[in-house]
């Protein structure tokens, strides 16, 4: 399966889950009590998956440091994110807001991972975060 495919399927995978997470929140369970469910559940998936499909488990000691700070990160960003959806007055809104990840990816990878980029595609995220300025005012 090419790439495109799986970015459908994780988009439409993440907008499910933020619509629950705005449902949720809404009807008075705290992000961290959502949160706990979803990463619990999703550890023993990940889990039977690594067993059943014999993945290799990182041993190095910098790449699991690095792999605690990803995680950190993720439970900031997380929190942050399921307290901005049930805050805002469209989830929508927020997840747009918090998706110009695209334009800090996109750039940084540039500079960091050397990933090729052309002008058309800095124009279409460019036009990304002129839309979510757009969804902001």
């Amino acid at each position: 399966m090419m790439w495109p495919w799986y970015a459908l399927i994780a988009m439409g995978c993440f907008a499910s889950m933020q619509l629950l997470f705005a449902y949720f929140t809404r009807n008075g369970l705290t992000p961290a009590s959502i949160l706990v469910f979803v990463f619990g559940f999703g550890w023993m998936l990940y889990v039977v998956h690594v067993m059943t499909w014999g993945t290799p488990l990182p041993v190095r000691t910098s790449v699991i440091g690095m792999l605690f700070t990803a995680g950190a990160l993720g439970y900031v960003g997380n929190l942050a994110a399921v307290r901005a959806v049930g805050l805002a007055p469209n989830p929508g809104y927020a997840v747009a807001i918090f998706g110009l990840q695209a334009l800090v990816v996109t750039f940084v990878s540039m500079l960091v991972v050397g990933a090729s980029v052309s002008w058309t595609k800095i124009v279409g995220v460019i036009l990304c975060a002129a839309g979510v300025a757009l969804l902001v005012i």
